[in-house]
């Protein structure tokens, strides 16, 4: 097949965009696919042009402008098969603060949280807790803070000075898990082991000593079941297409709902294909059936 794969973009996370673009390459060469990577940030009318001799499209944009739904909303006027599903749930995933009004509506645990602007906002919320933006990605825009004294750190104030939306949020200590969602199949769970006084923050995330292990064995069957049912009740609610994969925290051996991921990663390192590979899938094939999705929903 003649794919596109559309990548990099303006967002912070421009970078990250452009290493799963190469893992995906790579992987879809070894099937003998004809490819064609073009950077967003070169616009979006010459997607156009480029996807008359396409097959399918491969929209790879971490961070706002490819899991926020723009993209998507633009590719659904080009007229060609891509990978992705619906540019409104996109959106509505994507943004955390009407993720959690979602768990809260639909009866999936979430942290408790609030919507905050000021330092006193968050002293009157309480500690410990977490302050997110609605839009951050790869948790970047993520402060974890234990005592009013966090609230004095560059990040914070970095948070507080921008124009984001932010809100702030229950620190829930507990087993990190992500659930990954192929077409309407929740994968193995993978759980998730920072390194020791760490998290699972940005440098971690790609560069640090993380430990993800498939089936999540600090937990029991029953709470796996129920993380990939809530998994899947969010894939499906969203419209999320051929691949999605959602963040939980255990607390108390009860599943509280982080975020969900609507383009996941895709490079080496990434969660996805982890759960993919315990699946038994590897990810040459695993490529080659989201495309063949990605056919069929057109």
């Amino acid at each position: 097949m003649n794919i596109l794969i559309v990548t990099g973009g303006t967002s912070a996370e421009r970078k990250i965009s452009f290493m799963s673009a190469k893992a995906v390459k790579e992987a879809l060469l070894q099937n003998n696919h004809q490819i064609k990577v073009y950077d967003l940030k070169k616009g979006y009318k010459n997607i156009k042009k480029l996807s008359k001799k396409i097959d399918v499209i491969f929209p790879i944009i971490h961070g706002e402008e490819g899991e926020g739904g723009k993209l998507n909303q633009f590719l659904q006027s080009v007229k060609r098969p891509f990978i992705g599903g619906d540019w409104k749930g996109y959106k509505k995933g994507w943004y955390k603060i009407s993720f959690k009004k979602f768990c809260e509506q639909h009866d999936i645990p979430t942290a408790q949280w609030k919507k905050v602007k000021t330092k006193e906002d968050i002293i009157k919320f309480g500690f410990p807790s977490v302050l997110k933006s609605s839009a951050g990605g790869s948790s970047r825009e993520v402060a974890i803070l234990k005592s009013k004294e966090d609230l004095k750190s560059y990040l914070m104030n970095k948070l507080l000075k921008s124009k984001l939306a932010l809100f702030v949020e229950e620190f829930l200590p507990g087993v990190e898990i992500t659930v990954a969602v192929l077409q309407n199949q929740a994968l193995p769970v993978i759980e998730i082991i920072p390194p020791e006084g760490g998290w699972f923050d940005y440098k971690n995330k790609y560069w640090g000593r993380v430990k993800e292990i498939p089936h999540a064995p600090s937990l029991d069957e029953k709470t796996r079941k129920l993380a990939q049912n809530f998994s899947l009740k969010i894939h499906k609610y969203f419209k999320l297409g051929q691949f999605s994969r959602t963040d939980f925290i255990v607390s108390n051996n009860k599943v509280y709902a982080l975020e969900v991921n609507t383009i996941p990663g895709l490079t080496s390192s990434s969660l996805f294909p982890k759960a993919a590979l315990a699946a038994g899938i590897e990810f040459p094939d695993l490529l080659d059936k989201i495309l063949k999705l990605a056919i069929e929903k057109d």
